[in-house]
């Protein structure tokens, strides 16, 4: 039997929506964001955080929010009110530089208009740090928020985000950088091993 095809879905956030939450002109054109780099965004900065599964099954559930299965009033809160903010920011950081650079059949050439001048490589480096930095933070807000033992069994497909995948695959750890393949670990392990270590079990 074939895996899921979870790209057959949405994605978890709109070209307008992320104008809206990430960048400073309101008016600005969402035709180059289109869905392939919005997809880029949340496999390089999201799936391996909230796992395939759970990252999948999002988006299976808000494809079209009108036909089983629905998403969940938490799952709304999750994607609405942590997983847009930080994917916004993510997205824009995978933009900039087809904002800044136009590929031509002359070769690459810097986007100009007649009333702005564009922006030179350092300043735009500065520009995607900030905006890399901005995303960081609230991701790992939204991971924190997710571990909080108030949501144990609220988001049974989560697991630990110390996981890069789900326990349905490949267990994948990060420690300090190196790539660790070892034993299954789930979010309910990782929350009794954290109420050990804060003596409740002591």
């Amino acid at each position: 039997m074939a895996a899921t095809d979870y790209r057959q879905y949405n994605n978890l956030i709109s070209a307008e929506e992320v104008v809206e939450k990430a960048m400073t002109n309101a008016n600005m054109d969402t035709s180059i964001i289109d869905n392939n780099i919005v997809l880029i965004a949340e496999i390089t900065h999201l799936k391996q955080h909230l796992g395939d599964y759970f990252w999948g099954e999002l988006r299976k559930k808000f494809h079209k929010r009108a036909t089983s299965p629905l998403p969940s009033t938490d799952e709304v809160t999750l994607v609405d009110n942590y997983i847009k903010p930080c994917l916004a920011l993510y997205v824009k950081y995978e933009v900039l530089n087809d904002m800044q650079y136009n590929t031509t059949s002359s070769g690459i050439v810097t986007n100009d208009d007649d009333f702005s001048d564009p922006v030179d490589a350092f300043e735009l480096s500065v520009i995607k740090d900030d905006t890399f930095r901005k995303a960081e933070i609230l991701r790992k807000d939204m991971l924190d928020w997710l571990d909080d033992t108030d949501n144990d069994g609220v988001y049974a497909d989560y697991e630990s985000s110390e996981n890069d995948k789900h326990l349905n695959g490949d267990n994948v750890t990060r420690l300090g950088g190196i790539l660790a393949y070892g034993s299954k670990r789930n979010r309910y392990n990782h929350s009794l091993e954290r109420r050990r270590k804060e003596g409740y079990y002591d």
